[in-house]
């Protein structure tokens, strides 16, 4: 009993110290405790979350773009506004998204996925994600 209340404690402790104690969200990783954004992994995500959002059929998307369709059912349903419009309700998550703002709402009509491209390309070459 002690030992779990000292094992919360510290869980707490880190949250509070900013540090992510549990499994990172997709397109998200942990690095030295901190939460990070993954560039490429978040956009992939997002882009297939957008599609979902536009009414393309799960299991299209999923066979795609590699993302499970439970996957892409669980974040629809409990991450949409982050993965949409880079909205979160954790500090932890919105400041790891400092690194990948400023993020379109893609809950728009028309968003523009050229520039989503682009901006994919500049960060991939920014984050040198090819050389991890």
């Amino acid at each position: 009993q002690q030992k779990l209340q000292r094992i919360r404690s510290g869980v707490r402790a880190a949250q509070d110290a900013g540090k992510w104690t549990g499994r990172p969200p997709a397109g998200f990783e942990v690095e030295d405790g901190y939460l990070r954004v993954n560039p490429a992994e978040f956009l992939h995500i997002r882009e297939a979350v957008a599609r979902v959002n536009r009414g393309e059929p799960y299991a299209d998307i999923a066979e795609s773009t590699g993302v499970a369709e439970s996957t892409l059912r669980s974040l629809e349903a409990d991450r949409k506004d982050l993965y949409l419009a880079g909205e979160a309700e954790d500090d932890r998550v919105d400041d790891a998204l400092t690194d990948v703002r400023p993020l379109e709402d893609t809950r728009a009509e028309d968003p523009d996925f050229e520039e989503l491209r682009k901006r994919v390309e500049r960060l991939e070459e920014a984050t040198d994600v090819n050389n991890r």
